[in-house]
């Protein structure tokens, strides 16, 4: 009895750790559930490291780095997990069938079994029937596909990586300063030249999309840290979003592709909240009826800078309602993440560790 409760037991083990390396690295519609083994032990990791990095000061670089490990650790991680449920779950199997003369015990199963996942092949235990014959080859089998899986993954997941940053690092305001979305938009179109504000949100529709597209397909990417400490993906996407705001309330930008950047925006912030209450930043972000002081800056900005815009009045409501699409879950990931809340241009950040690193 006991011996199939181990068969069963560790057969169970060998197909979770195969399904969840198939919904992690294979799959495109990758499941959320909370009992994956990947999810338990990414959310147990990154509770650990953010608990320690939430002690050090808001955007040092210590924490920063704190923090960018993270996404590499969890792949390792990942990938002992998933070759130590294997070898636990064959060595069960092994025991279970007492067909190995040799295997004293779970001890002895559990090591052979390691000896054959990893094709170490050291021969002191030998099977002689045709089942473990058989069980040796298929166990082999899935100890290279799980190697080779993670290997063959770091490819797209650093080239994915490498598309978001690359693009990253052309959000530029021409300042030193903070990027503000007025600021963004102003510099976009120096000339209050609407067309020039839609052209500029064509290219950041399509990263956008790109985003939606990897981070559904391999969610690793979204624990991978901005190469920048001030730049951060997340903080971009939400300082976009604002700037889409602004086109919507300028005559001639409204409804272009500022309007469909939103909706991937939104498309994304809800991927990667998918099962999370946000109550309590939709209570955060408010409705009230007055205009910010914030809003009413802007809005007098865009004006005295030559854009043509929509009625105050008219303005407010639509960005009011606009914002609530995507502001609760951009806020969400901004805290749960650890982002830093503002972004800053290439030239502010080399400027900052160079002051940092006594280079001039």
């Amino acid at each position: 009895m006991i011996e199939a409760l181990a068969i069963v037991g560790g057969a169970g083990l060998v197909l979770l750790a195969l399904a969840d390396l198939v919904n992690t690295l294979v799959s495109t519609f990758t499941s959320y559930a909370r009992w994956w083994p990947s999810r338990v032990i990414g959310r147990s990791t990154f509770v650990a490291i953010r608990s320690i990095a939430r002690r050090l000061p808001d955007e040092s670089r210590s924490r920063e780095r704190m923090l960018a490990v993270f996404g590499p650790l969890l792949l390792i991680e990942l990938l002992f997990a998933w070759a130590l449920l294997q070898v636990i779950g064959f060595g069960m199997i092994w025991w279970g069938l007492g067909d190995i003369s040799t295997i004293g015990g779970l001890g002895d199963a559990s090591y052979y079994s390691g000896v054959i996942f990893f094709t170490v092949g050291f021969g002191e235990i030998v099977p002689t029937e045709l089942i473990p014959r058989a069980g040796a080859i298929l166990e082999a089998f899935f100890g290279v596909i799980t190697v080779a899986l993670v290997v063959g993954y770091l490819p797209s997941l650093y080239a994915a990586y490498s598309d978001r940053e690359r693009t990253l690092m052309t959000l530029d305001a021409g300042g030193t300063e903070r990027i503000t979305p007025t600021a963004l938009i102003m510099a976009w179109a120096p000339d209050a030249d609407p067309k020039k504000i839609d052209a500029q949100f064509e290219r950041w529709e399509a990263w956008a999309a790109g985003i939606l597209e990897t981070h559904s397909t391999v969610p690793l990417l979204a624990m991978f840290r901005s190469h920048d400490q001030r730049q951060n993906w997340v903080t971009a996407l939400g300082l976009l979003c604002d700037a889409a705001l602004h086109a919507q309330i300028i005559m001639g930008a409204t409804d272009g592709h500022g309007y469909w950047f939103l909706r991937r925006a939104e498309a994304i912030f809800r991927e990667m909240t998918q099962g999370v209450d946000l109550s309590a930043y939709q209570d955060d972000v408010g409705d009230t009826d007055e205009p910010s002081p914030l809003f009413r800056n802007l809005y007098t900005e865009l004006t005295a800078h030559g854009f043509l815009l929509r009625p105050f009045d008219e303005a407010v409501v639509y960005t009011r309602q606009a914002r609530q699409t995507f502001a609760p879950a951009m806020e969400y990931l901004i805290d749960d993440l650890l982002c830093p809340r503002g972004f800053w241009s290439i030239d502010s950040t080399v400027r900052s560790w160079s002051a940092d690193h006594d280079l001039g």
